[in-house]
């Protein structure tokens, strides 16, 4: 058994040994902690250098992707400037200032109302295919309409062409009227596949395809209305100019024999 000295003994060095077995475990811990800190630190480190890469790779793929639109808008520019002197005048060496444009257009507007003065006189574009009835420089209204279609037709039988197109120029109102009679000309037949019958053939004349009133323009050319409304503002006609019925009677009423038509494009 052991002696109150030896137990005495055993108390004593187990108190000398727990505080140092206490002192070791917060040391060890301590290290672990600190060990800890700074692997959290090297991995924040590290985190802070790939941001920092990919805002730099993303910082360099804006500036390739800004110089690759600047690369495509200075070659689109060089593309535009080398088309130029396409389309401009051959004996213009330089590009006309908007100024010069608009001190052109009123020189030529000048110049036109000195021509025309306070006349009454019809415009068609038959471009646009629009009609315009205007005096002097004042536009008085306009209208839709339809102009030669274009193309061509050959009649093998007897060798005739035709050409569907509205001629353009200077013309001249030379009679109107109301209720016209369309006379069917030979390409009217040929057009449907139908045999040409003799000029003065009944089945020739035919009511109501060119509206109730008609301007003479001269060489068979008309201004006259359509049983086609959905088609003006089109090219749809053979050669004359096709007008709406309203606006037609309006051009009948208020346009002289005598005044002046100019075709253009």
């Amino acid at each position: 058994m052991a002696s109150d000295a030896d137990k005495k003994d055993s108390i004593a060095f187990g108190r000398t040994l727990y505080p140092l077995a206490l002192t070791a475990w917060v040391i060890a811990f301590a290290w672990r902690v600190h060990a800890l800190v700074d692997a959290a630190d090297a991995l924040a480190a590290s985190n802070r250098r790939a941001q920092a890469q990919a805002d730099a790779l993303d910082r360099g793929a804006k500036t390739l992707r800004d110089l690759t639109r600047e690369s495509v808008a200075q070659s689109r520019e060089a593309d535009f400037l080398e088309s130029l002197p396409n389309i401009l005048p051959q004996d213009k060496g330089y590009l006309r200032t908007q100024k010069a444009i608009e001190d052109e257009v009123a020189d030529l507007r000048a110049k036109v109302g000195r021509r025309v003065k306070n006349s009454l006189y019809i415009v068609v574009d038959a471009k646009a295919n629009k009609l315009y009835l205007k005096r002097g420089l004042k536009l008085l209204w306009q209208a839709d309409v339809s102009v030669g279609r274009g193309g061509k037709l050959y009649d093998r039988k007897s060798g005739q062409r035709w050409q569907f197109v509205t001629p353009r120029g200077k013309f001249r109102v030379i009679g109107k009227g109301v209720d016209p009679k369309w006379r069917r000309p030979d390409w009217s037949f040929v057009e449907s596949g139908e045999p040409i019958p003799p000029p003065d053939d009944p089945s020739r004349f035919v009511d109501g395809e060119l509206g109730a009133y008609f301007l003479n323009l001269g060489d068979g050319y008309l201004i006259h209305g359509t049983r086609s409304v959905e088609m003006l503002g089109r090219p749809a006609s053979h050669g004359c100019v096709r007008v709406g019925a309203a606006d037609l009677e309006k051009l009948y009423h208020e346009v002289p024999v005598g005044t002046e038509v100019f075709i253009f494009e």
